[in-house]
């Protein structure tokens, strides 16, 4: 796989079981992170850490495209090839 397979799969393959919209447990579910950080994220008052999402109630919901679109956005270049899951062997 090239690295641009890779860039356009990496999200791809952690969101696709979910439909257009997640839960923030999904959410954080996905991104190993807890919820309250989730939350945090979708109401940051900096607009280009902000996680786009809406809220119904007392509920956020993110769509799916716009996850992919923001983890895509945010990637850190030096693990955007591998998932977080990957297992990584001796680095010496």
């Amino acid at each position: 796989m090239d690295e641009t397979t890779a860039r356009v799969t990496w999200p791809d393959s952690m969101l696709s079981r979910y439909g257009d919209m997640l839960s923030v447990a999904d959410v954080s579910h996905v991104l190993n992170l807890e919820p309250r950080n989730i939350r945090c994220l979708l109401t940051s008052t900096d607009a280009a850490t902000r996680l786009p999402g809406v809220k119904i109630g007392k509920s956020w919901r993110i769509a799916r495209d716009q996850l992919r679109i923001y983890l895509i956005g945010h990637h850190n270049e030096d693990s955007a090839l591998s998932s977080p899951n990957d297992e990584r062997g001796p680095t010496s």
